[in-house]
This record gives structure tokens, sequence and C-alpha cells, in this order.
């Protein structure tokens, strides 16, 4: 582990792990910055190299490299896991229909599900956006109590992820 990887994971060796997904975004980053006082951070990431902590490279739209990443990463820190907050998406600013919206979003949600089958976690952070709300009237707030209503492919994307980890829940529950 390189000294900048040590210095943000300053919880110590025996301090539970959190994976974060997505770990070199600005969320990313921010959310394993603010828990690598209680927790060793462990990234999952397409990029990263690009990460201050330790990660693991990975491709969410391939099911093969998920279940790799998570192999690697029962070879250095075992089975264990506090929690899983998930991160990882693919968005772009268009506002339009892209194969990665499902790939990534939606599958890519389904195959960290399947490949944590295989670990004692205890529990999984799912990143959504109120986004896959319906609209209200200016001056109100959108609340997670409004209907489902997402306007287009990026926040459609996200509601079907949703509804992949909420089927998938009980399973972790029941480790």
């Amino acid at each position: 582990m390189s000294l900048r990887a040590r210095k943000l994971n300053r919880a110590g060796d025996d301090a539970p792990i959190v994976i974060v997904t997505g770990a070199s975004g600005n969320l990313g980053r921010a959310i394993s910055s603010a828990l690598s006082c209680e927790y060793r951070v462990v990234g999952l990431d397409r990029n990263a190299a690009e990460v201050p902590f330790p990660t693991f490279a990975t491709d969410f739209s391939n099911a093969a490299a998920v279940e790799l990443a998570l192999v690697k990463f029962r070879e250095r820190y075992g089975s264990r896991i506090a929690s899983v907050v998930h991160l990882a998406a693919y968005f772009d600013q268009s506002g339009q229909d892209h194969p990665l919206y499902d790939t990534v979003n939606v599958e890519g949600t389904r195959h960290l599900l399947r490949a944590l089958q295989a670990f004692e976690d205890d529990q999984f952070v799912y990143a959504s956006t109120l986004l896959v709300h319906a609209p209200c009237k200016p001056g109100e707030r959108i609340t997670e109590d409004q209907p489902f209503e997402p306007a287009y492919a990026y926040p459609q994307s996200k509601l079907a992820a949703e509804r992949v980890m909420l089927m998938n829940a009980s399973k972790i529950a029941e480790d």
C-alpha cells in the first residue's frame, strides 16, 4: 500500500472494511475520505490508479470483471465487509439514451450484488437520484414519498437499478 493510501485509511488494519464503488468520482472520494477515520476504505472502480486508497479495477458492465475484482479483494482482505456504498454509474450530459445506462447502471448493479453473495456483508447502500421521482411544482421539494416518474434515460436507469437492488436486498440481509 502506498504512503498516500495509508494516509487516507487512517483507521488501521483491524478496522471494519467499507467498499466504495465509483471510488474515483467526486462523491466516491468525498465519502471515502469521510469514512476513512473509522473504516478501512477499499474502492472498486474502472480508474483504480487515480484513487488515493486501495482500489481494485473493474468494469461493472462485465460480470466476470466484477467477480474477479471481488476474488482479489477476498484474497487480500477476507470475506467480511461492513458496508458496500455503490456509487458507480454511467451518466452523460446529453439526456439521450445510451447502452451504458443499462449495462453499467442496471446490469452492473446486478453483477455486483451477485458477486457479493459470497461475502459476509452487513449493509448495501445504493446511491440513486431524486430524479427518479415525478417533478414537483416550483417552490415544492421532491421527497421519497412522491411517485416514480423518471423523465429521461439516466433516472430511468437508476430506477431500474433500484429495482434490481430491492430484488436482491433480501439475499444480503440473510447473511
